[in-house]
């Protein structure tokens, strides 16, 4: 008996150190396929099946317009307007790709390339009727992506699809060589007024926000918090943003916690 039980405790342990194991090298290897990506189930599922998602959509785009009408209305305001969108989770829905990401227990940025060329991305509730508003309006639709040149072919192919106005090479401004989007507005800034500008990342309104801190990123948007819903329109995205990167740096000189532990971490209970 004392045998057997014996043999039990070893096979237990020996277990124990494979799935250790396992985790260690999942962790060490951006390749390994276990990527522990269960996380983004709700978040995936919110973004494709929650009616108060779709309605914060419609929310944010009727208050854009709203605010367009504003602007448009005040005689004494000179000069071109246009207004900025971000594309990925602004106007076009990426969901089905995180979808995919789940399934195959792999991670962005694996597989983002056969996604875009595929141009199948829908139009986000509200995004297509608001751009087309504007631009019979007079006001310029500019989209600025930190999708690269080289997926302009098939993100343009997209926009048309769906009927966007203004798609073109003009118009679509993705990354070259940052991430940040400020040379990019203030380019535009040189022959326009931004009236609106509409992204679901901070850092699709303000430099203030590039690369910084969960705290900084907080206080930043207290300090700006007159400038949403009036020149800055925010759109859900719970799947992916730079907020995650920002959690993540803060347990980044402990190579002991991967990023499961620091969500964990990072959650508040009673």
């Amino acid at each position: 008996m004392r045998k057997i039980l014996n043999i039990f405790i070893i096979t237990a342990v020996i277990f124990s150190l494979a799935g250790f194991i396992n985790k260690s090298v999942a962790q060490s290897n951006p390749q390994n396929k276990d990527v522990y990506n269960e996380h983004l189930m709700m978040a995936t599922l919110y973004q494709q099946h929650a009616a108060e998602c779709k309605a914060l959509y419609y929310q944010a785009f009727n208050l854009a317009k709203m605010m367009l009408d504003k602007d448009l209305a005040n005689k004494k305001l000179k000069g071109k307007r246009a207004v900025v969108v971000d594309i990925d989770e602004t106007i076009l829905d990426n969901s089905p790709f995180e979808a995919a990401m789940m399934s195959k227990n792999a991670s962005y940025p694996e597989d983002w390339y056969v996604w875009t060329s595929m141009a199948s991305a829908k139009a986000l509730p509200g995004a297509l009727e608001f751009l087309n508003y504007a631009a019979g309006k007079g006001v310029a639709v500019f989209y600025v992506t930190n999708r690269t040149e080289k997926e302009t072919a098939a993100t343009l192919k997209n926009l048309r699809a769906e009927k966007f106005p203004m798609a073109d090479t003009l118009h679509l401004i993705p990354k070259k060589t940052e991430s940040s989007k400020e040379s990019r507005r203030l380019k535009i800034m040189e022959k326009y007024r931004i009236v609106l500008l509409a992204g679901d990342n901070l850092t699709d309104f303000s430099a203030v926000f590039d690369k910084t801190s969960l705290e900084t990123r907080d206080a930043k948007t207290t300090e700006l918090r007159n400038e949403f819903g009036k020149r800055f329109i925010v759109l859900p995205n719970a799947m992916y943003g730079d907020w995650e990167r920002a959690m993540y740096d803060l347990y980044k000189s402990d190579p002991t916690k991967d990023k499961s532990d620091i969500r964990k971490l990072l959650l508040k209970d009673f």
